[in-house]
């Protein structure tokens, strides 16, 4: 089975498996992502734009008022309510200069997946009876720095996360789609029969400001999908390092080196002790 190294075209649908092949994970590159793209360029734009405008009404009310009411000032009947009128039709550029400077804003949060696209490396270690610790250090490209790290318990784990996703009509303001790793979970069983509400989840990277907001407003946002994504299911074995990628539906996971194989973990103490002599 070929590596993500060795794929030329992003992966579209189909099972996420694991791919056992590390060997040419140094051929990928991921796509530079730093900069100010076309989103951010149309933000400043509009927004001076709109500051521009809604400076030059108010003066221009602020000239009229004046002139109404001051004794022997030159003041023609309705210019207050016709510069009021310009005001207040200048005031949309303004919020809409907001708007996209909130959407680049949040958008930064947010790692561009609209190809296949490296997350980090994952270390997973056995730190107990059937529970793991993952250690998940980002790409360089990835809009986090920091360690990411987390424990879980179950039979089996897996990572899950944020995938957002525009519409093809608003994309050419430089809108992207991204994700941004979120949870890991995790399931007492290995049969994948575990019920939703028994998934046991621990937060591993919480959400920055921007990008909370954005997904709390997107039911009102109808050019906007959010949805939540993982990767295939890992075994607990004793140390694990694998590669992450995100391929646009989901992620997927490399697996660079392993040691111990899955199975349980030894009992705990008190199942392991001889019974009670009598």
């Amino acid at each position: 089975m070929p590596s993500i190294g060795e794929r030329g075209a992003p992966v579209k649908g189909g099972p996420r498996i694991s791919l056992v092949d590390a060997g040419k994970c140094g051929a990928y590159d991921p796509p530079a992502m730093g900069g100010i793209g076309r989103l951010e360029v149309f933000a400043v734009l509009v927004s001076v734009a709109g500051i521009a405008l809604c400076a030059r009404g108010s003066w221009r009310l602020l000239q009229a008022l004046r002139a109404r009411f001051t004794y022997g000032a030159p003041y023609r009947s309705g210019t207050i309510q016709d510069r009021l009128l310009g005001l207040l039709l200048e005031i949309p550029v303004l919020l809409l200069g907001a708007a996209l400077a909130f959407l680049a804003l949040a958008q930064a949060d947010f790692q561009p997946s609209e190809t296949t696209v490296r997350v980090g490396q994952i270390e997973a270690r056995r730190s107990g009876w059937a529970k793991v610790s993952v250690r998940l250090a980002p790409d360089p490209f990835y809009p986090s720095g920091r360690l990411l790290q987390g424990e879980i318990v179950g039979a089996r784990w897996a990572v899950a996360g944020d995938f957002i996703s525009w519409d093809r009509s608003v994309k050419w303001i430089g809108l992207k789609d991204g994700h941004r790793v979120r949870y890991l979970i995790g399931a007492n069983d290995t049969t994948g029969t575990t019920p939703s509400n028994r998934i046991e989840r621990t937060l591993l990277d919480p959400l920055p400001t921007a990008a909370a907001r954005l997904l709390s407003l997107t039911r009102f946002i109808p050019f906007l999908k959010v949805r939540s994504e993982t990767s295939s299911w890992f075994p607990i074995v004793d140390r694990q390092v694998m590669v992450l990628y995100a391929i646009g539906p989901g992620y997927l996971a490399e697996t660079a080196s392993e040691s111990g194989g899955p199975g349980p973990a030894p009992a705990p103490p008190e199942m392991t002790q001889s019974p009670p002599a009598y």
